[in-house]
């Protein structure tokens, strides 16, 4: 009996441990398949998001290109590429012209690249210069003079990129630096103008 307490009892313990630690190795290590715009989430997109309550699209108007004020809305009936960005953001300046290539591979009336300076007011003629200058010209101008739209959008670091679907509903999203002009990011916005054209 006496053996039988000495060494059954641990050993019953250490397989009882053991036995957790199975289980719990199990269950963390099990990972849910990915579905839907989730499969896009490797390689250059790893980053992406795909949320399920996104925030409503802003309503909070932006200056233009032509310094008239409009909307996101303005811009529906396409899959929307809206990327927050800041001449003090060295992440923002590195991605610009992957920005400027993605928009380069897409017909305007099917996909719209928006890069929306968050700058202050008094800096917007020197981002405006930069984005020509990183784009070769490409990217038409737009910033949000009262942070209205990033406010709305629950923006929380820069660089920050939404893509809207055509009916302006929040499809996704991917915080920090990415190469828009990757083949992942082709076959990820691919996929999207497709089905937006169906």
């Amino acid at each position: 009996m006496a053996m039988l307490t000495r060494y059954g009892i641990p050993a019953m313990l250490l397989i009882g441990l053991c036995s957790v630690v199975y289980v719990w190795f199990s269950a963390s290590s099990t990972t849910e398949p990915k579905t839907g715009l989730k499969t896009y989430a490797v390689g250059d997109l790893k980053s992406l998001q795909i949320r399920a309550e996104p925030p409503i699209q802003s309503d909070a108007e932006l200056l233009g290109p032509d310094e008239s004020m409009l909307t996101l809305a303005d811009y529906q009936g396409r899959i929307l590429v809206v990327n927050f960005w800041g001449t003090f953001c060295a992440p923002c300046i590195v991605e610009m012209p992957t920005l400027a290539a993605l928009q380069d591979r897409y017909d305007e009336n099917d996909l719209k690249v928006m890069a929306i300076s968050v700058d202050r007011v008094g800096d917007f003629p020197l981002a405006r210069k930069q984005l020509a200058d990183l784009t070769d010209d490409r990217l038409e101008f737009f910033a949000d003079p009262t942070r209205g739209v990033l406010f709305d959008s629950l923006v929380a670091g820069f660089p920050t990129t939404l893509i809207y679907g055509e009916d302006g509903r929040e499809l996704a999203r991917l915080e920090g630096e990415a190469d828009w002009a990757s083949e992942d990011a082709f076959s990820f916005f691919d996929a999207l103008v497709s089905q937006a054209s169906e």
